[in-house]
């Protein structure tokens, strides 16, 4: 058994139940891009945007103002992350996208910027997102 296997068993076995222990429920809804009018010279949203069905998931949420550096040295002012299971999202087919609505306590957030992180070989166990509070 190599060190992938050790650390996949150590993730299904404890990990992944842990992380379900203390995580929160939330919706996400996500852009239903076919069926949102946009402009094509200036790619904006000429009407409202249209949102495909609300899927409950379970994500670890952390609401607090802050500004972080991205890779690529660019800062953003966030209100807040949240992170998901990765395998979550793939079983209810929700691929998180810019713009992405995620519910949370009675508050809207949009992601704004979206990591892949805590990586097994090339499998990512799980996925954090940046959040703006929309008003």
């Amino acid at each position: 058994m190599g060190i992938k296997d050790e650390v996949r068993d150590a993730w299904d076995g404890v990990l992944s139940p842990l992380f379900d222990e203390f995580a929160a429920e939330v919706t996400v809804e996500v852009l239903d891009a076919e069926n949102t009018v946009v402009d094509e010279l200036y790619g904006e949203e000429e009407e409202e945007k249209v949102y495909r069905n609300p899927v409950p998931l379970k994500a670890r949420v952390k609401i607090e103002k802050d500004r972080v550096v991205l890779p690529g040295g660019e800062t953003k002012d966030i209100d807040g992350r949240a992170t998901f299971k990765t395998e979550d999202l793939q079983a209810r087919a929700v691929e998180l996208d810019f713009g992405t609505v995620v519910r949370f306590k009675g508050e809207k957030y949009t992601v704004i910027h979206i990591q892949e992180s805590s990586g097994v070989g090339e499998d990512f166990l799980l996925t954090r997102v940046l959040l703006k509070e929309e008003s």
